[in-house]
């Protein structure tokens, strides 16, 4: 199947089909012996040694083609397979030494420290749990590359109800405003709903942290032949320049990093949650305007 679908491969077999038949005219015709004047088993000739040429020259090709892939293939697992282990390792060394700094760091915020002590103190504890949560961002996403997905069936107007009624606080107490808005004609999809709660979580979250007090967060949801879940917002917004790169690992704008804090992670779990489900991402932006994040999700039919 797949060498019928390759284009080089008719051409050796229009070829082969025209010698046939000239062969077979030959055979009709009674006369095997070769003299000019048989100008069909001069084109009969002519045509297989094309076809042969042809053939093998596509053989090599698509088996070269073919080969490469697989070359491809298996060091794109190897690699993942290295990452994986790389983030996991990661997380276990880390993980101790973190929680310690916390605990210690909380003991000696209690003891008698002057203002310039106690603000030292806070700063190195919220370095230590940005620290924590890129370990723990890390191994979410080291985890969502190895391990198969977990499948249901969900109400997407109760997911984003629940979803809605766990963000809406965190909002409204740092004077946010934040609606939502359900388009949905076909209720009922087929995801592994913790992966997209976090998903959306991400993105309810950089709207949060990218915005002040009285600005608008809204959460559009059209569940009809695709499922789109859009994001807006009218905070700062993301640099033209820094639009191609918001999806990689680790990636910040150098006039974010010192403004909010962030791992850097984040968008990245959203995108490559949303491509497990064979979705794709999208962001548009205008400084100090807008700023719109989408996830599109295909329907999945039910087993």
């Amino acid at each position: 199947m797949r060498l019928l679908k390759n284009r080089y491969f008719w051409l050796p077999l229009t070829l082969g089909l025209v010698g046939l038949l000239l062969l077979l005219r030959v055979f009709v015709s009674g006369s095997l012996i070769l003299v000019p004047e048989d100008i069909d088993a001069v084109l009969l000739v002519l045509f297989l040694c094309v076809a042969i040429v042809v053939a093998i020259h596509t053989l090599v090709r698509l088996s070269m083609s073919y080969l490469r892939e697989l070359s491809v293939q298996r060091v794109r697992r190897e690699t993942l397979t290295e990452h994986g282990r790389f983030l996991r390792r990661l997380d276990h060394e880390l993980k101790n030494p973190l929680t310690t700094l916390r605990a210690g760091l909380s003991t000696l915020s209690l003891t008698n420290l002057d203002e310039r002590q106690q603000h030292l103190i806070q700063t190195m504890q919220t370095e230590t749990l940005r620290l924590s949560r890129l370990v723990s961002d890390l191994r979410k996403l080291s985890d969502l590359e190895a391990q198969p997905l977990n499948l249901q069936l969900i109400h997407i107007e109760s997911f984003i109800h629940d979803l809605m009624l766990i963000e809406r606080e965190r909002f409204e107490n740092e004077e946010r405003q934040l609606a939502s808005q359900v388009e949905a004609g076909r209720s009922e999809w087929i995801v592994d709903e913790d992966l997209l709660t976090l998903a959306v979580h991400n993105l309810l979250d950089n709207a949060f942290k990218y915005t002040q007090p009285g600005d608008t967060v809204q959460l559009n949801v059209q569940a009809q032949t695709e499922l789109v879940i859009r994001v807006t917002d009218n905070g700062r917004g993301i640099p033209s320049e820094a639009l191609p790169h918001i999806w990689e690992e680790l990636y910040r704008a150098e006039q974010m990093q010192e403004k909010v804090s962030g791992s850097g992670i984040g968008l990245t779990l959203v995108k490559a949650i949303v491509e497990r489900h064979g979705g794709k991402v999208s962001v548009n932006s205008e400084p100090g305007v807008e700023t719109a994040v989408s996830l599109t999700l295909p329907f999945i039919s039910p087993p």
